[in-house]
């Protein structure tokens, strides 16, 4: 009898730590179990990103830690460009010509809209709501708009959604048949955490890339990092990378560890002291000059009078900005062509000939769009005369 009661407090003892571990782990509720799997696909699929640097500064001044080119145009506070002490927390991106912003403004004390406003002889005229942003009201709050230089790829930041908590950071086109911006794409991991992260910002001038995070950082502060905008995207998962290896870099753990290519961050880091110099330079005023005919020539945007001329103008900068982007990264493509193998060029040449058709395509939308200006408003001129 002795032996068989110490036999069952001998088990007893095995047991209790087994059964103290299954009350330590409760049971995950559907919400959490599809957060995890959610978690788990987009750590699977993380992007390969060379990090150059990170800074760690007070959020009241995330935006003197980054550094962009003037042909990028300039990011800011809603109360610094408007000179107001409403919109606390909203953000602005101006092109570089000082013609167009993308903004945020919050219409309640829990919503947060992105809209598009115009200046016109220095004066910004009423925002209008982007479409196809948030017209089913998935996310509560939209902010930190940039657009590209190409002024159809918006990148923001958003709560809610399919993200994985506090602001994600997406990407939407603009599409020019439907007049709206298409469904937003949650652009993923590194960037993206359970934390707040937005301010995805690409400098295609410098070929440098920003974004900001508060992950692991105290109140009231953030890391800003500075990375090499990928020319397509690859992840480690296509390399064979396992999930536990891809984890860190999921989490940006260590940015040491993507310098895969000293060369590469060498010329990223030039790149950055050069923008950093010229911001330092007195800045060149933009503008343009537009011949109508041979008497007239448009200088300013208030020149335009012609009904729809001024929204066709500012589309034809835009189409203008994507050609030259196009010209320049042609003329890199035919670089490499010239000094790859013949393997390498068998990869680069559909490339080329579709971007020669692109570019092609693009001088003939131009061509176009200048005569259609030039016409309506030489119509308008001798009507008014």
């Amino acid at each position: 009898m002795k032996i068989r009661s110490i036999f069952i407090l001998f088990l007893a003892c095995l047991l209790l730590p087994t059964m103290a571990q299954r009350r330590k782990a409760p049971k995950l509720t559907p919400e959490q179990l599809e957060h995890q799997a959610k978690l788990e696909r987009m750590t699977a699929n993380t992007q390969r990103i060379m990090f150059i640097d990170s800074f760690v500064v007070a959020k009241a001044n995330l935006l003197s830690a980054i550094r962009l080119s003037p042909e990028v145009g300039q990011v800011s506070r809603y109360q610094d460009i408007f000179h107001t002490e409403q919109q606390p927390d909203a953000y602005v991106h101006i092109n570089e010509l000082g013609s167009r912003c993308y903004l945020s403004l919050a219409p309640t004390d829990t919503t947060m809209q992105l809209y598009r406003s115009e200046n016109l002889e220095n004066h910004w005229t009423q925002p209008q709501q982007l479409k196809g942003i948030n017209d089913d009201a998935q996310f509560p709050r939209v902010n930190y708009p940039f657009m590209m230089g190409d002024g159809q790829t918006l990148y923001f930041a958003a709560e809610g959604g399919d993200g994985l908590g506090g602001y994600d950071i997406y990407v939407t086109r603009y599409n020019t048949e439907e007049d709206q911006f298409l469904h937003p794409v949650n652009i993923g991991m590194p960037f993206n955490s359970e934390a707040n992260d937005y301010f995805y910002i690409v400098d295609e001038y410098s070929n440098l890339g920003w974004f900001a995070t508060d992950r692991n950082q105290p109140a009231d502060t953030v890391c800003v990092y500075l990375f090499v905008p990928p020319t397509a995207r690859t992840t480690y998962s296509a390399s064979g990378v396992s999930p536990e290896e891809i984890a860190p870099f999921a989490r940006i753990a260590r940015i040491a560890d993507t310098w895969t290519d000293d060369t590469a961050r060498q010329d990223a880091l030039a790149r950055l002291n050069a923008v950093t110099q010229r911001q330092h330079e007195k800045p060149v005023e933009q503008g343009f000059a537009f011949v109508i005919n041979d008497a007239t020539t448009y200088t300013r945007l208030a020149d335009f009078r012609a009904s729809g001329n001024l929204e066709q103008f500012l589309q034809l900068q835009d189409l203008r900005r994507q050609y030259q982007q196009l010209v320049n990264s042609l003329d890199t493509a035919r670089e490499q062509y010239a000094q790859a193998g013949n393997a390498e060029r068998g990869k680069l040449r559909p490339a080329i000939l579709a971007s020669e058709q692109q570019q092609y395509a693009l001088r003939q939308e131009i061509n176009n769009t200048e005569k259609a200006i030039r016409n309506n408003e030489i119509i308008f001129l001798t009507k008014n005369k």
